[in-house]
């Protein structure tokens, strides 16, 4: 008898593997043991006709001796991995994958050399493009700045030549307005006070020297003077009021309060009264005088449109002559105002003499 066939031993799936490029000497030995593996197949079909006439017993010898032809595989060891197909050119790897992979390179193979310098000459040249550019670009900023202060430079230079140098924005003689005048104020005097600055840009008027001017004129009390764009000015005047008239040398000359003389008229005005302390401004009249202009012109309009005269001794004694020939004795320039209103409340009473000396105390005669 045949001693029992040795039990067959699973296949192990081999694990895969990337094939590696193919050569015509591994086709060769691949040909070569696909064929020994055909022989091997016949052999054992032949075999296996046979055992089958001979009724089945002997199969297991026959798959034995089919299985002697190929190598023994020791239990436990990995199969050989098959040897890897390649194309005919024997250098290039197959195509048609999914993905196509990267050209194989032999360990130990040196790679083509770089020219040497050539990164660093391309970062060069790419930092000294940005670096010129940059320069452009502040030689641009700085122009355009430069250009921005010489426009406005020149703008201010302009505005202020046209303003206080050109005759662009010039006094001119016939927008000169003058307000206020009448009575005994003369306007051409006043208009010559203002004259020497026609011609002058306006913001060159010296405003305060022409009211100065105008005010020294004998019947103005003050004045003053706005600009009126972009060539005029405007002169406002405050006249003096005459509150009495004194006779003098070729007629009668007019008083305001502070004893200046406004004008000479040849007749005394009807309205005013007349003063009878001597015009002079000696020690002993001048205080006197003072005094008298001072009530006259503390009196309101329709009380002092019924004083005919007015005299004093000295500053404490004045007197007041009315029309309808009473007499007021006022005494000194003080509390003119209460006197006043006391003196229209006593002349609801007629009399002879009123003494309003002492306003809290007034009394009648006559």
């Amino acid at each position: 008898m045949r001693p029992p066939a040795a039990p067959r031993q699973p296949r192990r799936q081999p694990e895969p593997e990337t094939p590696a490029p193919r050569t015509p000497a591994a086709r060769g030995a691949t040909s070569g043991a696909r064929g020994e593996r055909s022989g091997a197949r016949g052999s054992t079909s032949g075999a296996g006709g046979s055992t089958s006439g001979a009724g089945g017993r002997g199969r297991a010898p026959a798959d034995a001796e089919a299985r002697a032809g190929e190598p023994r595989q020791r239990p436990g060891a990995q199969a050989p991995a098959p040897a890897a197909r390649t194309s005919p050119a024997g250098d290039q790897p197959r195509t048609g994958r999914a993905l196509a992979r990267p050209p194989f390179v032999p360990t130990g193979a040196q790679l083509p050399d770089r020219p040497q310098g050539a990164a660093s000459t391309a970062v060069s040249t790419g930092l000294a493009a940005r670096l010129a550019e940059k320069a452009a670009a502040d030689r641009r900023l700085l122009l355009r700045r430069l250009g921005i202060a010489v426009a406005v430079v020149a703008f201010l230079a302009g505005l202020t030549w046209a303003v206080l140098f050109s005759p662009l924005l010039a006094l001119d003689g016939e927008r000169i307005q003058i307000d206020g005048v009448g009575g005994h104020v003369d306007a051409a005097q006043v208009r010559a006070a203002v004259e020497p600055e026609i011609g002058t840009p306006l913001l060159r008027v010296d405003t305060a020297g022409v009211a100065d001017r105008v005010a020294s004129v004998t019947a103005v009390e003050s004045a003053q003077v706005a600009r009126s764009w972009p060539h005029g000015l405007t002169v406002t005047v405050v006249p003096r009021e005459p509150v009495a008239s004194a006779p003098a040398e070729g007629g009668w000359v007019l008083l305001d309060d502070q004893g200046v003389q406004v004008t000479t008229v040849p007749e005394a005005p009807a309205d005013l009264p007349e003063v009878t302390v001597p015009l002079s401004t000696s020690a002993e009249t001048a205080p006197a005088l003072d005094a008298v202009l001072t009530v006259l012109g503390s009196l309101p309009t329709d009380l002092l449109g019924q004083v005919a005269e007015a005299g004093a001794s000295s500053a404490e004694h004045v007197t007041l002559k009315l029309a309808d020939g009473a007499t007021v004795q006022w005494g000194s320039a003080e509390e003119n105002e209460l006197k006043a209103e006391v003196l229209l409340v006593l002349r609801q009473q007629p009399a002879g003499v009123y003494d309003v000396s002492v306003p809290r105390s007034p009394t009648t005669s006559g």
